[in-house]
């Protein structure tokens, strides 16, 4: 079998030392990554102490474990910066919610995207995906494969949430808004973590509030016509799920705050998987011949597509190295102790993909690009909790299933007919704010073959 072990993919530099917390604090707003020095990547657990509050990393796989499965109860709450950089979009939705009303829209969304019946969103998948192979083949120039990935698989949700009522054109808006939103929104709140009242908040949040509220109305105005009894079965069982005493589970503001979040969430990971396999494949090229050699001509069969086992471990391999979700973060919701440390309420707990899946002490060269650890025995080895694409415990993606199989579909479908390469002069630089994107896209010059 042929080795990767050469293969180092870009990853940014890291810090020649541990900054100071309230530095570390400040340069996390713009990146996350690059606030981590060497021994983060060796490390089990390590702290940051705020006034009035403590910051703890897990960084070990039982530690992961007992923190969000053993513990669920204590730290189901994500973390108030993560709910005030994402609530002016999703609302009080699945993504954010706690307790009692997340149990209830947990229900609620869960069954319409149920891996058993991926089959039914399959012709979403291959319409999008034709359509974004259709565009690439009049590229003339680079193509930013970021913007055309988060445009395509908005696309995807879209039509999986209301069939043709949705065009290509209103995918590619979201994608462009939600873009614009994570520029614009403040993924860690300084003052919050300190305990400070936000005073100029309002000064910083004015763009993202209204580029939120665009978000929020173009997808209001897809409910709307699509009428209380319309749209495709998903939207139907969505408005069809019933509490205990019967009332709708999701309807109105409720209602749209799981659309939307089903549309953000759900294209976010699939288009930034997407964006660094093709990278991967570009900078690899006999990955790419590989895959392209195991793709079928065929692609109408889903099952079929899961079951390629090369290019599921490519795939799962790039969200090893750039997990789009770098950073789970937590609130506990009452004192607890992990190890050595006293937890109080509020403290902030954190499982950071990005290192985990990078560490020195789980993975064997972890920062070389090696589809092969997803392959056969070496899958079946590997260290559990070690890697977090979809996060974990109860309160793992919902719809980790339909990512993979969107993403899997794309790939079948690209991969098999173009050759990729990385734009004359042009360098990928992985930012983590709340996702790991490239900074700057990914500019790629795109061939048939």
């Amino acid at each position: 079998m042929e080795a990767f072990a050469d293969f180092i993919p870009p990853m940014p530099p890291r810090a020649a030392r541990e900054p100071s917390a309230l530095a570390g604090l400040w340069n996390a707003r713009r990146d996350v990554l690059s606030i981590f020095p060497a021994d983060a990547y060796r490390r089990q657990v390590f702290t940051t102490r705020l006034p009035g509050r403590l910051i703890l990393v897990a960084n070990a796989p039982e530690v992961v474990r007992d923190i969000f499965i053993t513990k669920h109860e204590t730290y189901q709450r994500k973390s108030r910066f993560l709910e005030d950089a994402l609530r002016p979009v999703v609302g009080g939705s699945c993504f954010i919610a706690w307790g009692d009303d997340w149990a209830e829209r947990r229900e609620a969304i869960s069954p319409p995207i149920h891996p058993s019946g991926l089959g039914q969103f399959h012709p979403c998948f291959l319409q999008a995906a034709e359509a974004c192979a259709e565009s690439f083949a009049r590229a003339s120039g680079p193509v930013d494969v970021a913007a055309a990935y988060a445009a395509a698989i908005s696309h995807v949700l879209l039509l999986a949430v209301f069939g043709n009522l949705a065009t290509a054109e209103e995918a590619r808006a979201i994608a462009e808004t939600f873009t614009a939103y994570q520029e614009a929104a403040e993924v860690v709140d300084l003052l919050g973590l300190m305990g400070l009242p936000d005073v100029f908040g309002w000064l910083t949040r004015r763009r993202a509030l209204r580029l939120a509220a665009e978000l929020r109305g173009c997808v209001a105005r897809l409910l709307e016509a699509a009428g209380p009894d319309g749209g495709t079965p998903l939207l139907k069982a969505l408005r069809a799920a019933r509490r205990a005493d019967g009332t709708p589970a999701l309807s109105g503001e409720r209602l749209l705050d799981e659309v939307v979040m089903f549309l953000l969430a759900g294209a976010e990971g699939a288009a930034i998987t997407l964006t660094w396999t093709t990278m991967l494949a570009a900078l690899h090229p006999a990955t790419a011949d590989r895959m392209a050699a195991e793709l079928p001509g065929d692609v109408s069969d889903l099952s079929a597509l899961m079951a390629l086992p090369f290019t599921r471990a490519v795939i799962q391999e790039s969200m090893r190295l750039y997990p789009p979700v770098a950073v789970f973060a937590r609130q506990a919701i009452q004192p607890d102790r992990i190890r050595r440390w006293d937890i109080r309420r509020d403290d902030i707990v954190l499982a950071i993909p990005w290192l985990l899946h990078r560490h020195e002490r789980l993975w064997e060269a972890p920062n070389a690009f090696r589809p092969e650890r997803f392959l056969g025995e070496a899958a079946r080895q590997r260290p559990r909790f070690a890697y977090l694409p979809f996060g974990i415990g109860p309160r793992i993606c919902a719809g980790a299933a339909f990512g993979m199989a969107e993403v899997t579909v794309f790939a079948a479908v690209l991969f098999r007919r173009f050759r990729f390469s990385l734009a004359p002069g042009f360098m990928p630089r992985p930012n983590c704010r709340l996702a790991l994107r490239p900074k700057g896209g990914m500019q790629v010059v795109i061939a048939r073959r």
